[in-house]
């Protein structure tokens, strides 16, 4: 008899409004996962991990000071972070940031094929974007100096490529296990260093401030492939731990399929824009050091043996390589072009180099006091 209850309870909780049937990948998954027993979660257990991800009726108002509070601090410490240029003053803005939540409760609210629930996150993770965003631009504007050049560590988060959305699912996956087993709770500090959720956002606002709206794109797609990686690999990981029950997974799996069927066209939307952003499996390394190594190897196959570099500076330009280099003055110095084609043969792309000469004056002196 109270099996027939709870049947009828989950039935008026979906409005009658089941599809029949559904199909693909995902339905044979959940079909699947409703034949066998998943993880050892007991309805105490669910009920714990709901009421963590969830915060209904009076507890939403704590939870949404707490949360705005975290968030301001957090976006405070993560701005001065980056225009310091300081990778550990960001480290710890990652750990106050609480934008884990709201991302992992739209995860959970997709398995249990509560889109009601789901919306409410999104719409806590909105109002916690937006919010960090317009905060970043008006630090940024409090704060005087130029940031020319920016920071690396700004730098770092504009360019985004498929290896922070391979980090973003593997963080995603962390952070459903350990909310759903506690001895595994302390992973969540390390899920939050991962993935890093404010410092983009931090960034976003900064390059807007400074009208440096390319880069605040290549920002923006960073936090969304973040949040979509997330919540994909969180959803699959709250099925697989057995967050959902049998019966929810026969009564609503027309929901939870299509819950993970967006869930996943997120990220494949994402990869598109990962690639037009310059994106690459591996970020681009830095080629000076190579470039010092050929420059030097050069100028002694060519007979320069007298002629000494100062400084040489490496930056990509457009679709090339600009290379310039200050070397002293010497009796034979190689041709700008025959050390632009060697470079450009051993990086194996086009480089345009720049050569600056400066002559070195030695004075002597002896003076005798009397």
């Amino acid at each position: 008899m109270q099996t027939e209850t709870s049947e009828s309870m989950l039935a008026e909780e979906f409005d009658g409004r089941l599809p029949r049937r559904s199909r693909g990948p995902f339905a044979r998954i959940i079909g699947l996962l409703g034949r066998v027993e998943l993880g050892d979660l007991s309805d105490v257990d669910r009920e714990r991990i709901m009421r963590d991800l969830f915060h209904e009726g009076y507890r939403f108002g704590r939870f949404a000071r707490r949360f705005a509070a975290l968030m301001t601090m957090s976006v405070l410490i993560a701005v001065m972070g980056l225009l310091a240029d300081s990778t550990a003053v960001v480290i710890g803005a990652m750990l106050v940031a609480p934008l884990m939540s709201p991302v992992l409760g739209a995860s959970a609210a997709l398995v249990l094929g509560q889109p009601q629930q789901f919306f409410r996150q999104l719409v806590v993770l909105a109002a916690g974007t937006v919010g960090a965003i317009g905060l970043a631009a008006a630090t940024s504007f409090v704060f005087p100096g130029s940031m020319d050049p920016l920071p690396s560590e700004i730098l770092a988060r504009t360019s985004p490529n498929l290896l922070d959305l391979g980090i973003a699912l593997a963080a995603g996956a962390a952070g459903a296990y350990a909310q759903i087993r506690r001895a595994a709770a302390d992973a969540i500090t390390g899920v939050a260093v991962a993935v890093a959720l404010v410092p983009p956002l931090a960034v976003i606002g900064i390059c807007l401030e400074i009208r440096e709206f390319g880069l605040a794109t290549g920002a923006f797609f960073l936090f969304l492939a973040n949040v979509a990686g997330i919540i994909m690999s969180a959803a699959l990981t709250f099925l697989v731990c057995g967050l959902v029950s049998h019966s929810r997974l026969r009564l609503g799996s027309g929901y939870i399929v299509g819950g993970l069927r967006w869930a996943s066209l997120a990220v494949v939307v994402m990869i598109l824009p990962l690639h037009i952003t310059r994106a690459t499996v591996l970020p681009p390394t830095d080629p000076t050091e190579d470039v010092e190594h050929w420059l030097q190897e050069f100028i002694e196959e060519a007979g320069g043996s007298g002629t000494e570099m100062v400084t040489v500076s490496v930056e990509r330009v457009a679709s090339e390589l600009a290379v310039d280099v200050l070397v002293t003055e010497s009796a034979y110095m190689p041709p700008a072009e025959d050390l632009a084609e060697r470079l450009a043969t051993e990086l194996d792309e086009p480089v345009a180099v720049t050569v600056q000469v400066v002559e070195v004056e030695t004075e002597k002196a002896r003076a005798s006091g009397d």
